[in-house]
């Protein structure tokens, strides 16, 4: 085996943040199986498992080298020196089969669920990408131009992404292992700092803690989590087709009471498992200062307005307390941005949103002290991942977050990540 000298012994503790950043240093640039290696600045154990391996799953890693890293994967030490298992080792090696023909079978089911895979990384990011062509058009085009673009371009992803997930399941009918045997796919998205975000340590406090109680309740579970920022798309199109098992960060609406719903969260409720809250926002209003929208007492006083809500979001607490159509219309934009524009243009009275994410908008947008917050009609929300409830796996994923939810929130893991993400919000803006 290929040996590195090992550095001196007093090191710093290095806390790993996430794949981007990993990237960004360029760390984990001479790395492969059957070998040692000596930590360097910037390391971390998936990044390291991507180089040597070809996967993001550094399990093999972390338990070939228990008695160094300790009790925590996230946390490694500059000059350490780790072990990396041969592939045989590792797992990484298709075991031959009985006979031929088991062994040509599997290769088949490999090759399905890898093209599978394949046909829905480039239909998200061709939808991306024709989304995003449609929203520039936006200024020059027509709206009946823009919606039908927009249409299009959602109907080709829903066919594509349908065509992969059949390839998935076919593959899966006779070598498609179980749930603990295979790597889950969850989806999220971007642009929702200190939340979730691919540039941000750990991906964002939301991605940390799904990802820590995967950890904490099944740590041989292997996983995969991809951000598509298209937030409306998520439900819309990519869960339907079951290619992906998870999708975070959603709001669980009041599914007891179906009759107050408005009929997006109604289908949320009959289409949809929840996981048990595993964090919490403040969902307000924001209008401009002078309006009188920004300090009234009572929701009342909103009837006859325009509320704008981000495409996906759910309503259920404008549902909750009257803010429905026609009382109020209810304007449908992609993003939080769109929606803030549309009160300094005008377009809309009010923006119903979390409360931090609409504070960092604002600032980034330069309306601090012209949109204002309304503190006196807040409301906590409680933040869930949902599974499709056609999905065989889905409870049983359900159930393994919410143990390892458990186990973080018993030790007092779950309030350090909160405590950790929150503060470099504050350090870093």
């Amino acid at each position: 085996m290929n040996q590195v000298k090992k550095a001196e012994p007093m090191r710093k503790h290095l806390i790993i943040s996430s794949l981007a950043l990993a990237a960004a240093t360029g760390a984990a640039s001479a790395q492969e199986a059957c070998s040692t290696y000596e930590i360097q600045r910037g390391d971390s154990l998936r990044e390291l498992a991507i180089h040597a391996y070809g996967t993001e799953d550094y399990r093999f890693i972390y338990d070939a080298n228990r008695d160094v890293i300790g009790s925590n994967p996230n946390i490694i030490r500059v000059g350490d020196l780790l072990t990396f298992p041969c592939l045989e080792d590792a797992g990484l090696v298709q075991p031959i089969g009985d006979s031929e023909a088991e062994r040509m079978a599997a290769e088949m089911a490999a090759e399905l669920v890898k093209a599978a895979e394949e046909r829905a990384a480039t239909a998200i990011a061709e939808a991306e990408a024709r989304v995003a062509a449609a929203e520039a058009e936006a200024k020059k085009a027509s709206e009946t131009a823009v919606i039908d673009a927009r249409t299009a371009a959602k109907a080709e992803i829903e066919a594509a992404r349908a065509e992969g997930a059949a390839l998935i399941r076919d593959a899966g009918k006779d070598e498609r292992a179980a749930m603990p045997d295979r790597q889950l796919l969850l989806i999220t998205g971007g642009n929702y700092a200190p939340f979730t975000d691919e540039a941000l340590p750990h991906r964002g406090l939301y991605t940390n803690l799904v990802e820590t109680a995967l950890l904490r309740a099944a740590p041989e579970q292997a996983y995969k989590i991809q951000f598509v920022n298209d937030w409306s798309s998520h439900l819309d199109l990519l869960m339907p087709t079951l290619a992906f098992d998870g999708t975070f960060p959603w709001s669980r609406p009041n599914c007891e009471q179906p009759e107050a719903l408005s009929e997006s969260d109604r289908s949320r409720c009959d289409t949809y498992d929840f996981s048990d809250p595993f964090y919490e926002v403040v969902d307000t209003f924001f209008a401009l200062e002078g309006s009188g929208y920004e300090t009234t007492m009572t929701y009342a006083d909103f009837a006859g307005t325009t509320i704008c809500r981000p495409e996906g979001w759910s309503t259920s607490h404008m549902d909750s307390v009257g803010l429905y159509e026609p009382a109020i219309t209810v304007l449908r934009l992609v993003s939080p941005d769109d929606c803030f524009h549309a009160v300094k243009t005008g377009e809309a009275d009010i923006v119903a949103i979390e409360a931090h994410l609409a504070i960092e908008a604002i600032r980034r947008l330069g309306y601090e002290h012209q949109i204002i917050e309304n503190p006196n009609l807040a409301a906590i929300k409680s933040l869930n991942v949902m599974t499709h409830k056609d999905n065989p796996d889905g409870k049983a994923i359900l159930e393994t977050l919410n143990q390892g939810l458990a186990i973080m929130q018993q030790s007092g893991e779950w309030r350090d990540i909160v405590s950790s993400a929150l503060r470099y919000q504050m350090e870093n803006g």
